[in-house]
């Protein structure tokens, strides 16, 4: 939120003061910051955004790809539902003081957002604000699994009604009823039941997993290097994102990437070289995968190309390699 507001006309600059860190650790999705903490930015970007609708529009405009490993889970399950359950279980890696969970009631599906007390009490205006953006963004993502041919049925939420409601009509897509005591997104049954056109379960399976082993080395290390090893693995589609696709997510410019790599001593093409080098040893131990299919998983195009590469990994071609597993 702290990014939108400064494309807004906020100062960048004072909301990462706020918080303490360097730009660098924040942009790590390990990171984490207190309550109070958040706090104060959202208020800040509130106050010198003029936005009375700051968290609505911070939601609305947010990149789906900036969302990372959660928007990753949804568009390869297979059912919109499966993906809603992916999304509500790992809400916390967005907002742990704001958890999901989907209901039935009905003809209809309930995603209800249930806010931890405590925050709510300590800041009404921050609360309301991440409430109203994470509502936009979940109603994004609702309809980009739908291929934009669904909205809401309507959606609750607990505040008085405010002198402009269309607003919020118009970035829900649905109506909007007010000072009702829940946050929730009513969707329709159907709709919620459809498959999801992008699914891919045994894709699915096998970048969760290896991502889940490559964050928990990742978290273990330092510098700029790491955070956009954990920006490459959770781009990975399987294709391995550009530089100029993870300087985006980064918010900062390739140029920018490369100077701060090179000051660590390596570069893009050698990190994606030796995340490479990791996925494709983890990937040629499974015995459900063929040759051809390790090297798609790795952007080859030509599986002779990924045989030089593994052999000048290892001194071994694939199949020699698996050979002595």
């Amino acid at each position: 939120m702290a990014f939108f507001a400064a494309r807004q006309g906020g100062n960048i600059h004072d909301y990462i003061a706020l918080t303490g860190k360097s730009y660098a650790e924040l942009n790590d999705e390990s990171c984490t910051v207190d309550d109070s903490v958040y706090n104060s930015v959202i208020e800040r970007a509130v106050r010198t955004t003029h936005d009375d609708f700051f968290g609505l529009h911070a939601g609305e405009h947010l990149n789906m790809e900036a969302a990372g490993l959660i928007v990753q889970l949804a568009q390869t399950s297979q059912t919109v539902k499966q993906a809603i359950e992916l999304c509500c279980e790992f809400a916390n890696l967005g907002c742990s003081a704001l958890p999901m969970k989907l209901l039935v009631e009905g003809d209809y599906y309930k995603i209800m957002l249930t806010p931890n007390e405590l925050w709510k009490n300590q800041s009404p205006i921050a609360f309301q604000h991440t409430a109203e953006g994470a509502l936009a963004f979940t109603i994004k993502e609702f309809c980009s699994l739908t291929r934009m041919k669904h909205d809401p049925i309507r959606v609750h939420v607990p505040w008085p009604k405010p002198g402009n409601p269309g607003e919020y009509e118009r970035v829900f897509g649905c109506p909007v009823l007010f000072n009702r005591d829940e946050i929730a997104i009513l969707l329709n049954k159907e709709h919620v039941e459809e498959p999801v056109i992008t699914s891919n379960f045994n894709l699915l399976k096998v970048l969760i997993t290896h991502a889940t082993e490559k964050s928990a080395k990742i978290n273990n290390t330092h510098g700029f290097q790491s955070i956009v090893k954990q920006s490459i693995i959770n781009l990975v589609k399987p294709d391995f994102p550009t530089i100029e696709q993870v300087s985006a997510h980064l918010n900062v410019s390739s140029r920018t990437l490369q100077r701060k790599l090179q000051a660590e001593g390596t570069s893009y093409k050698s990190l994606t070289d030796e995340l490479r080098k990791d996925f494709a040893l983890s990937y040629i131990k499974r015995p459900d995968l063929s040759i051809s299919e390790v090297a798609y998983l790795l952007s080859y195009t030509d599986p002779s190309a990924f045989n030089r590469s593994f052999k000048r990994w290892t001194g071994k071609t694939p199949g020699e390699f698996r050979a002595f597993q």
